[in-house]
């Protein structure tokens, strides 16, 4: 008997008819052509299904996320120029404000004590003042210019106008007018209580007082740093030992020059 024919199947593939036979057993093969029009045709599907799938992502994630940049770019800006500003206007401000407050640590440092003063005589300058100056020291008593016009020449000083008086009166013998007036002194506040019993000493003793123990013990307590002022403790100190009336005088020189 003859065997019946095989009938050959045909597979349609992208509209084509493919034929397939049990003998040859093979599947249908596409056209390298084909292969690439499918390949392009599934390039052209993926970025449209990527672009499909950001196209529904919401447009307020990026909204959002600007606005929390600037916020955050604007406060630190912010407190960037907050802490500049007031440094420079500080720096600026700075060698005034040490000024004023130098100014004020010295009229809080300075006192003013008022003394009476022994004037020998008031002249228009310096020459003639020096002139009269060289007369006293002539007689080997103390002397000292104060000013530039007019010149004031003082002799001695003391803390009361009847002490100052009295000292005065021990220039007549010596042909020399005086007459005493009151005169401020700006003086170191810690200096001010030494200067006040150092002058006080100096005037009573010139005035044939005697001071106590206690006084001496007292103004052996101070820290004397002026040294117009220490040198006329150290005078005092030396007349307590020796009792020469010439380291009065030169302790009333030495505390005439406090009132330059």
């Amino acid at each position: 008997m003859d065997k019946p024919a095989k009938k050959a199947i045909v597979i349609k593939v992208n509209g084509k008819e493919q034929p397939y036979t049990t003998v040859t057993n093979t599947l249908p093969q596409w056209s390298s052509e084909e292969h690439d029009k499918q390949n392009e045709t599934q390039d052209e599907l993926t970025p449209f299904e990527t672009g499909k799938r950001y196209t529904k992502r919401s447009p307020w994630r990026s909204f959002m996320l600007a606005v929390v940049l600037a916020v955050v770019l604007g406060t630190s800006f912010g407190f960037l120029v907050l802490t500049i500003i007031p440094t420079t206007e500080n720096k600026l401000a700075s060698p005034a404000t040490l000024e004023q407050e130098k100014k004020e640590e010295t009229s809080i440092a300075q006192r003013t004590e008022t003394v009476f003063v022994i004037q020998g005589g008031v002249f228009q300058d310096e020459k003639a003042a020096n002139v009269y100056v060289q007369k006293i020291k002539a007689q080997q008593r103390p002397s000292v210019m104060i000013g530039k016009q007019p010149v004031y020449v003082f002799l001695g000083m003391a803390l009361t106008k009847e002490e100052a008086k009295q000292i005065a009166s021990l220039y007549e013998s010596l042909g020399i007018d005086t007459y005493v007036k009151a005169w401020n002194v700006s003086i170191d506040e810690k200096e001010s209580e030494p200067f006040v019993m150092v002058v006080s000493a100096i005037s009573r003793l010139l005035n044939g007082q005697q001071l106590q123990n206690e006084q001496w013990q007292q103004l052996q307590s101070y820290s004397i740093h002026n040294e117009q002022m220490k040198k006329a403790y150290e005078a005092l100190r030396t007349f307590q030992q020796t009792k020469d009336d010439a380291k009065l005088w030169e302790a009333q020189q030495h505390i005439l020059h406090v009132l330059h």
